[in-house]
């Protein structure tokens, strides 16, 4: 049993060592509904509109278009932050200064937040309404977190002098 013990604390602290060392997940997790799950193909809208409204064939054609645009605006703001995020990584995820894991962390408990913020001062809506809001929220608040990595990144990247005024 004692074995185990140190074992364990061993890798509690080899885990905490290459968290401070810079090491980041490959990717970010936000925690909110459907993350990464959106699916925009013709058949999963027209399911979802089905599911939410009898209207006529012509209202339901436009229903689809619209529902499948709010959520391949959620599906690209998702991949777009991820890809910013990996250039953010890159650049910081090197400099053992900075507690980079934990301002990562705190990064996505700050999107998660935008989301639930957001989806806290809507009625959700109504129709398809109820599927096009959230989308709408998340890519808002993803388009908000890639600027903000973007900001970051641009800034690191600036000659050292520059890093003597506050960050962005």
């Amino acid at each position: 049993m004692h074995l185990f013990k140190v074992l364990a604390a061993v890798i509690c602290v080899a885990a905490a060592s290459q968290a401070f060392a810079g090491d980041l997940p490959d990717k970010l997790t936000i925690g909110y509904e459907q993350e990464g799950e959106v699916e925009a193909t013709p058949a999963a809208c027209e399911a979802a509109v089905k599911e939410l409204v009898e209207w006529s064939e012509g209202e339901t054609r436009e229903a689809i278009k619209t529902v499948c645009a709010a959520r391949r605006a959620h599906i690209e703001a998702y991949d777009q932050l991820q890809k910013s995020y990996k250039h953010f990584a890159k650049i910081f995820g090197e400099d053992t200064r900075l507690s980079i894991g934990e301002a990562v962390e705190h990064f996505e408990h700050m999107l998660k937040e935008c989301i639930d913020h957001k989806s806290g001062i809507t009625t959700g809506g109504h129709n398809i309404a109820i599927d096009i809001i959230p989308n709408h929220i998340a890519a808002n608040c993803l388009q908000w977190g890639k600027r903000m990595l973007d900001d970051e990144a641009a800034w690191y990247e600036q000659p050292t002098e520059q890093h003597t005024r506050a960050s962005p």
